[in-house]
């Protein structure tokens, strides 16, 4: 689905919205008890991103075939990733589907927040970019050669909206892994996972999917599943770099009480605003 193209991966930072459409689509069509081949089919093509159109058509596939959302989303481990995957199998075996759908809708509308943040702070640099392919170069025009400066004012132009979807994407990912942000991810996502029902060593390896973070995933393989499953949220994630002393604090006072999900929430938020 991902295309080497400048305006291609610009339209891919949406796709957090259109999904976030998407879920919330088919859990009001769900919640009035209509089945998911009709939701799917009457909701149409999602036009404005492929990616999203990509799932809804194979899930839609799969209903027809008289197959398992297990079944459909397994077949298609490009389109779902392992944090929608997990949650929706969950719903489908507890009986929770509609709640499921809810959270994953609130879940990308959140991520989607988050990701015009970062097309915020992109905006700056591509822009003088932009300016640097036109302005660079001047010398030669004014010299003279009002052609050359064309050549490569035009090469430039095509080099980048031709491969530029590349550094698009690495100015995103660098954006994304700045550990406030990261924790944001972990912290949002643990509360969904918990809220939609799963165990808290289960609810922290679907959320660590969605965080995205190399060190925090190294952290977790240290730890014997036995030892994870056995202890609260704040000490399986003593020790992990990301998680800074108050945050720690709060998990630790946040497992006294049994309100997880409130205070991941509020983490979360606090996090994100640059707290």
């Amino acid at each position: 689905m991902r295309t080497r193209s400048l305006i291609g991966a610009w339209r891919e930072l949406d796709t957090a919205r259109h999904k976030a459409e998407f879920y919330r689509m088919w859990h009001l069509g769900y919640r009035a008890g209509l089945p998911h081949s009709r939701v799917l089919s009457e909701m149409g093509a999602i036009e404005r991103s492929p990616w999203v159109e990509g799932m809804r058509r194979r899930l839609l596939d799969g209903v027809d075939r008289r197959d398992t959302l297990a079944d459909t989303l397994d077949r298609a481990p490009h389109l779902f990733t392992p944090f929608e995957a997990g949650l929706i199998k969950l719903g489908e075996e507890a009986g929770g589907l509609e709640e499921i759908l809810r959270l994953l809708g609130d879940h990308f509308d959140g991520e989607h927040r988050r990701m015009m943040w970062v097309k915020k702070k992109m905006s700056y640099p591509m822009i003088n970019l932009i300016a640097a392919i036109f302005i660079a170069p001047f010398p030669i025009a004014f010299f003279g050669n009002p052609l050359g400066y064309l050549v490569i004012v035009g090469t430039g132009t095509a080099a980048g909206l031709v491969s530029g979807g590349a550094l698009v994407r690495l100015a995103v990912r660098r954006y994304r892994n700045r550990p406030r942000l990261v924790l944001a991810r972990l912290l949002r996502s643990l509360a969904i996972a918990i809220e939609a029902g799963l165990p808290l060593d289960r609810a922290l390896d679907t959320a660590a999917t969605a965080a995205d973070d190399a060190s925090l995933s190294a952290h977790l393989a240290r730890l014997p599943p036995s030892t994870r499953s056995g202890q609260p949220l704040a000490d399986t994630l003593r020790g992990w770099r990301g998680l800074p002393a108050e945050a720690g604090a709060a998990l630790r006072t946040a497992g006294e009480t049994g309100d997880y999900t409130g205070t991941l929430r509020k983490l979360a938020d606090l996090y994100e605003e640059g707290f």
